[in-house]
């Protein structure tokens, strides 16, 4: 009878780990919750890979994003598809190009409802979103809120009589990111988007004493202080070990090159090249030269997090690349359609 007993319980058992085995191999983005990892993706508007340090030394020193790097994937030739705002950040949220989503600058368009974005995508596997952006480009009039318990975008009052943005500095992003982080159960995704630096460049104490003479420099300065707070609390809580962080810009920014002093109308390697670092669990410090771009941000996430990527994706993941793999090249699509439309 004891022989008939463990045949019966070690027969359900096995039946039991297969049922398992099979559900974890053919849903793996399906696990517990807290097996799951999270993700931060911080997106900085303006920046020029060439003035952080851990890119180049011959501007400023960025020990912040230096300290990421130095922990994670560095890739050398990360390419914007546009030199704007919002086309940059639906490429990244919806793995496209706006020849498949239709947004080509910033003002005249919305991101439609029928796309899924990278938020939905993680939220129907059961992430809390949340997202901080402090000003009017990525406005939640724009349609990016898709997918987001909470879409921060509290910036202040703009006044469209004045060329120049209202914005929230970043310290105050991460002062409010960090809030929201604080009362989550993983897994969540977190999506910090600073407007420092664009122009006007006005750094704020002390670094727009320190760079005087070059406040566009003293604005990555003041960004890279920022990040400080956020990392800190990610390692004080104990998260960076089951997080993702993924750091890139939207676009670059031109400061007199080509004879454009900011961005918009041309695409130079000076507003279409920028940084782009992944960090977290299990993945090595690298440098990777090979060419990518924005819309391989969507696939990426889906392979470091276990997920199904979906079928409409234009990028490949860069996880092959992150684990040193070579990748197939492939041709990067870019426009510049601001002076088209906001121009004329």
């Amino acid at each position: 009878m004891e022989k008939i007993r463990f045949s019966l319980f070690l027969s359900l058992f096995l039946l039991w780990l297969g049922i398992f085995l099979c559900h974890s191999l053919l849903f793996p983005g399906q696990g517990p919750k807290e097996s799951k990892r999270n993700l931060i993706l911080v997106t900085v508007d303006t920046l020029r890979a060439d003035r952080l340090s851990c890119y180049s030394r011959e501007h400023l020193s960025t020990p912040t994003i230096d300290r990421l790097a130095e922990k994670g994937v560095l890739f050398t030739k990360a390419l914007a598809h546009t030199s704007t705002t919002l086309p940059s950040l639906t490429n990244i949220f919806l793995g496209a190009t706006p020849l498949y989503h239709g947004v080509h600058d910033n003002a005249s368009f919305v991101v439609r409802e029928k796309f899924l974005t990278l938020a939905e995508h993680l939220k129907s596997y059961g992430y809390s979103t949340g997202a901080f952006v402090g000003a009017y480009p990525l406005d939640s009039r724009f349609g990016l809120t898709q997918g987001f318990d909470i879409y921060d975008d509290d910036y202040g009052v703009q006044n469209f009589q004045d060329l120049t943005y209202v914005e929230r500095k970043a310290e105050a992003d991460v002062s409010k990111a960090l809030i929201w982080l604080k009362v989550q159960s993983p897994p969540w995704f977190l999506w910090v988007r600073w407007f420092d630096p664009l122009a006007p460049y006005q750094p704020p104490p002390p670094f727009d004493a320190q760079y005087k003479s070059n406040p566009y420099d003293g604005e990555v300065a003041y960004v890279d202080s920022a990040l400080a707070g956020l990392f800190n609390y990610l390692a004080q809580s104990g998260f960076s070990a089951r997080t993702f962080v993924i750091f890139i810009a939207d676009h670059g920014e031109s400061l007199g090159e080509h004879g454009e002093e900011t961005h918009g109308y041309f695409a130079y390697n000076s507003t279409v090249w920028v940084p782009l670092v992944i960090c977290g669990p299990g993945i090595e410090r690298a440098r990777v030269g090979q060419v990518v771009s924005h819309i391989d941000i969507f696939p990426t996430v889906c392979d470091l997090l276990g997920i199904k990527k979906p079928s409409f994706l234009q990028g490949h993941s860069l996880v092959p690349a992150i684990k040193g793999k070579k990748m197939a090249e492939s041709l990067v699509y870019f426009e510049s359609m601001y002076p088209y439309y906001s121009r004329g």
